[in-house]
């Protein structure tokens, strides 16, 4: 249930994550055993932020501590893992991230200038036997708020008509399976002919 997502940050974006944590486990009843780590992560924090203000900072020694801030972070994931019992109330408490349901994304799909003006060919990948597919457009340029709904079919394959040559859109395209909906495809643009 819960996620550690520390990939990628700067020393100094550990420190704000492990201060996080720091903040939402201290004094939680939910997680006493989580809890007990917490005096080495404050240490191990206090320590990061001495190193990264030096004057002249130890990169080896940033990195060594940063290291084992993310032992820690771990096993105190691990541990309250544990303690909130799968109830995602109570893991919402704890300062880690909540791990979102692993869904498959769509395999990218094809998107190709149609046989007449205004058309675009779309093809995705088939989902199933039950599956729906939703088609959407939008003009360029990309506004994530502003996607249309231009078809729902059964079928993996689906001709857009009516579009402005000359203009550009991307497309994507989500398989509903069961009334479970997958995540849409990567968005795909056409400059229209």
């Amino acid at each position: 249930k819960l996620a550690l997502n520390i990939e990628g940050l700067d020393p100094s974006g550990i420190e704000v994550y492990a201060n996080k944590t720091n903040l939402a486990l201290t004094g939680n009843p939910k997680f006493p055993n989580a809890s007990a780590y917490l005096p080495t992560l404050t240490i191990a924090k206090n320590d990061l932020h001495v190193l990264i203000t030096a004057a002249l900072p130890n990169t080896v020694a940033i990195n060594n501590k940063v290291k084992l801030i993310k032992k820690l972070l771990l096993l105190i994931k691990s541990v309250a893992e544990y303690e909130c019992k799968d109830d995602e109330v109570i893991a919402s408490t704890s300062g880690f991230d909540i791990k979102q349901p692993s869904l498959p994304k769509a395999k990218v799909f094809n998107a190709v200038q149609g046989s007449q003006s205004g058309s675009v060919d779309l093809v995705c990948p088939y989902a199933g036997n039950r599956a729906a597919y939703i088609w959407e457009i939008i003009p360029d340029p990309i506004n994530t708020n502003a996607w249309s709904q231009i078809k729902v079919t059964n079928n993996t394959v689906y001709t857009a008509t009516g579009l402005i040559p000359g203009n550009k859109y991307w497309f994507r395209v989500k398989a509903v399976i069961n009334n479970e909906d997958l995540p849409y495809t990567d968005p795909h643009m056409v400059h229209v002919v």
